[in-house]
């Protein structure tokens, strides 16, 4: 009878239940933030680069200014150590510059009397002035050829004695006397010029180092 319905009808629906009234509603999810940007990921990367760049260009500097320190270090031990057999030499090699000077001197001087012979007149006067006023009778020792030289040029003085000595170059002469004796020989008078000239150069190295 059609409206009416059986058991076989009724087994095909679903079965409705109410809506529970009092139930909480579920909260939905929270919406994820959105992502960086392309400009902002470009932005972080170029901060990363130059933050990476400067702590690299301090580290190369540090390195750089270490290496410098260590090569100068190198170099002034190498230059103390240089300095120790020089500072042992400097006797030496004033006393060597002094017998170079001399021997350079005496050949310059060896010149000048082939040039103007005359000059050892000036010499053994100049000797003589350096002897006691009190002196009278002097002998004086020459180079054969000065001698003759200073017979021709009159020099002698009354009571001056000429004596030659081939011992003696060209410019020397040996002052004798009663009392006392000069060595008025070229090579001395260079010696004591020079002894004087270290000497004075000595003192001021002394001077400047005491300051």
């Amino acid at each position: 009878m059609p409206g009416i319905l059986n058991r076989e009808t009724i087994a095909g629906f679903d079965r409705w239940e109410p809506p529970s009234v009092g139930a909480e509603a579920t909260a939905p999810e929270p919406a994820q933030p959105p992502g960086p940007t392309v400009y902002e990921l470009e932005e972080i990367e170029r901060q990363a680069r130059e933050e990476g760049y400067a702590a690299g260009l301090a580290e190369g500097r540090a390195a750089a200014k270490k290496e410098l320190e260590e090569r100068l270090a190198r170099l002034d031990a190498i230059c103390t150590a240089a300095a120790r057999p020089l500072g042992a030499m400097d006797e030496t090699v004033e006393r060597e510059l002094a017998l170079l000077a001399t021997v350079i001197a005496r050949r310059v001087i060896t010149r000048e009397l082939q040039l103007d012979p005359s000059l050892i007149e000036r010499a053994v006067r100049e000797a003589a002035a350096a002897l006691p006023s009190a002196t009278r009778e002097l002998r004086v020792w020459v180079n054969p050829a000065d001698m003759d030289l200073l017979h021709e040029l009159g020099a002698a003085e009354p009571h001056w004695r000429f004596g030659a000595d081939p011992a003696l170059k060209r410019g020397d002469c040996v002052l004798e006397s009663a009392r006392s004796r000069l060595d008025a020989r070229v090579t001395t008078r260079l010696a004591a010029v020079v002894d004087a000239v270290i000497g004075e150069e000595l003192a001021d190295e002394n001077g400047e180092t005491a300051e």
